[in-house]
């Protein structure tokens, strides 16, 4: 994971004023405390075997190892897209639990793409914790309604992740293939060592922007801060202003409103 300063980054080509864009990307961190509205949930039968499997779920801090583990639990379930939206409804519950948000998308990840259904809503804007990972390999189509924190789309397959909310870092981290739609904001680091697909940001973006991406397409809307370091290919296209873009890129290229600026 990147997390050297802009310095070793080499940036060049400034567009905008380095504190000006620092300042203006300040508030695009991800929520950490947000209020918490309450859901009722009628729990049936599936409900109560799903919040069972949950509760048998251990966290590693490996995201693979607990995604492996996960999937046994998953298999044994039979869940409808109509469950697993109903679990996440309920997830109010457990987020005081240890490493809630480390764990939660690992398991609905899991949960989603064991199911033989392929449309799925999942709802945060009820959780005051931040969820991470959500859409963990995906191969599904999945609506958010509401935000997610860091690493939305970790090594995504396929599929679509139509995000109703923002997101903070790693959006796309080491993605291989669908779409990632993000109707608000992205933190830093956006399509970091992303490999395919497509990423769209209806909001802005931070700072970091494909950096070592080695494939894919990026657009952004809005504003974007620093871009573009260690680039080895795909496409970045950048519709509102933009912060510096980095000499260190091997290959790939950039657009700004149509119009390439950079082609390598």
């Amino acid at each position: 994971m990147a997390g050297a300063s802009v310095a070793r980054r080499e940036i060049v080509l400034p567009n905008a004023p380095a504190l000006a864009m620092a300042n203006r990307f300040s508030r695009y961190k991800p929520e950490t405390e947000r209020a918490v509205r309450k859901v009722e949930v009628v729990e049936d039968e599936t409900l109560k075997q799903m919040k069972e499997a949950w509760k048998k779920c251990s966290h590693t801090s490996s995201p693979a190892t607990d995604y492996a583990k996960m999937l046994e639990f998953a298999q044994k379930l039979e869940c409808s897209a109509k469950d697993i939206e109903n679990f996440s409804l309920a997830l109010v519950e457990f987020q005081s639990e240890n490493r809630f948000s480390d764990r939660v998308a690992i398991f609905l990840s899991a949960l989603i793409n064991k199911s033989k259904e392929t449309e799925f809503v999942i709802h945060t804007n009820h959780v005051a914790q931040p969820i991470h990972n959500l859409g963990y390999k995906n191969a599904k189509n999945i609506t958010v309604e509401g935000n997610a924190s860091n690493y939305v789309g970790y090594l995504m397959k396929d599929g679509i992740i139509i995000m109703h909310g923002s997101s903070g870092e790693n959006v796309g981290y080491y993605m291989e293939g669908g779409i990632i739609k993000v109707n608000g904001d992205v933190g830093n680091y956006l399509a970091h060592c992303m490999k395919g697909g497509i990423i769209k940001v209806n909001g802005n973006a931070g700072d970091f922007v494909g950096e070592s991406m080695r494939g894919g397409i990026i657009t952004t809307e809005g504003d974007t801060g620093h871009l573009g370091w260690d680039m080895q290919g795909g496409e970045i296209h950048l519709n509102g202003d933009y912060g510096n873009i980095s000499n260190v890129i091997d290959h790939g290229k950039i657009f700004h409103k149509g119009k390439l600026i950079v082609d390598k």
